[in-house]
Order: C-alpha cells, then structure tokens, then sequence
C-alpha cells in the first residue's frame, strides 16, 4: 500500500488493483495538474469527500470519471447533490453509523462528525483505513470550556462505531490553530481505537506548527507511529 500525503487532509492510497482519493484539495491550477500526473490511470479508482467545506472538496472530483475509468464516489449527502446532471456517475451518498458495501472488495462504515459531515472506516484489500474528515476534539482556547467538553465527548461517542477494530492506517486532524490543545484528537482516537500508522492532516501550510503538536507529551506513548512523510509505503 503506498500512501501519498497530497495537502491538507488530501491523500492518494495505491493498492494493487485500486486506488483512493480522499479529501482532494489542490489550490491552485499547477498544484492540481501535479495532483493528477500521480492519479493511476487504470483499475478502480474510489473518490472520498467527507463534507463540502471548500479545504475538503474541489469540484473537479467529477472529472476525474473519464471514459474507460471505473471511479466511485462515496461522499456525503450534501456533495452528492453537487455532481453535475446528466452524466452517468456513480455515487454513493452517506449518511452517518451507516455500513455501505460498496463492491467485492471494499466495506465503508460511516461515522459521524464534531464539525460537518462524515468520517470513514474503509475495509479494502485486507486493509482497514480511516480518514477523519473533520471528526475530532476541536477544542479552541477562546471558547467556553463546556463548549469544548462537549466536541470531546461527542467525538468520544461517534467514534464507539469503530472501536474494536484494528486500523491499519488512520489520517487524523491536529491543529496548530488550537495551540497546544490541538492534538487533543489524536490522542483520543488512540487512547479509544488506534491505529498502526498515524498521519496526521488538516494543518495546511503549517507543518513546523504540525510537528510540534505531534511531539508533545500528550502524543508520546504513539511518536514512533507517527509519520510525516510525504509518500511511503506500508
């Protein structure tokens, strides 16, 4: 499995005869062309979007279903609504706590989210990859305490969906934005799921700010899980 760290929660993941595209977000015409010179140009590609906020999802996911290509969309209601009319697309709207077969050899449970949209646990090729989309603890030094406690604990409760099973890969927000709170996420889907490799998104350019985070105390029992790189194989 070769995972491809794109920008931001964007990621490429390369199975033998699949690929996935999650959370695609390029910001600008070069930064999408190089995007798609990386894109397999054959066997099934899966597109993921999470929810619709403009840092998770590009309108030009729909023109990645070229003639000859098998793509599907396995995406949140609201995105699902956005595919372009007329075309013969093949798109899966999610909905939370809800377990999608969506062929031979992929299984998609569904989790709900602390922010917009959804989360995804995907059973593939014997493997099992979760990408947060904005599920997480957002717990912001400015806002009221309770307010926080409540973003913990109902990420705590969206994420019992999953607990038990074993993650092979696990794409997690953090959050320089939050200070030294902003790896609150991570830590709480360790400490309740876990995971075997962590990489952590949703920083954007902030990769100093990132590393910092992921080296705090709070995260050092899962450092030597924790990855950074821009693509590596698994």
């Amino acid at each position: 499995m070769k995972v491809t760290h794109l920008y931001h929660s964007g990621f490429l993941i390369e199975l033998d005869d699949c690929a996935l595209l999650f959370d695609w977000y390029p910001t600008n015409d070069f930064k999408r062309s190089a995007d798609l010179a990386l894109f397999p140009r054959k066997g099934a590609l899966y597109v993921f979007v999470s929810h619709a906020h403009a840092d998770h999802y590009t309108p030009a996911i729909w023109k990645l279903a070229l003639p000859g290509m098998q793509v599907t969309y396995i995406v949140d209601e609201a995105v699902a609504k956005m595919a372009p009319k007329g075309r013969d697309l093949d798109v899966v709207a999610c909905e939370p706590e809800q377990i999608y077969e969506i062929d031979e050899r992929m299984e998609v449970t569904i989790l709900n989210s602390t922010d917009e949209g959804l989360a995804f646990c995907v059973d593939v090729c014997g493997k099992t990859i979760y990408h947060a989309g904005d599920l997480s603890v957002w717990w912001w030094p400015e806002r009221d305490t309770l307010d926080n406690m409540r973003s913990e604990k109902s990420c705590r409760y969206f994420l019992e969906v999953i607990e038990g099973k074993h993650i092979d890969l696990a794409m997690l927000p953090i959050t320089p934005r939050a200070g030294s709170d902003g790896d609150r996420g991570i830590k709480l889907f360790m400490e309740q799921v876990g995971g075997d490799v962590v990489v952590p998104m949703h920083y954007r350019d902030d990769l100093a700010g990132a590393k910092r985070l992921a080296a705090s105390e709070r995260l050092a029992p899962w450092s030597d899980r924790i990855r950074f790189d821009d693509s590596f194989e698994l």
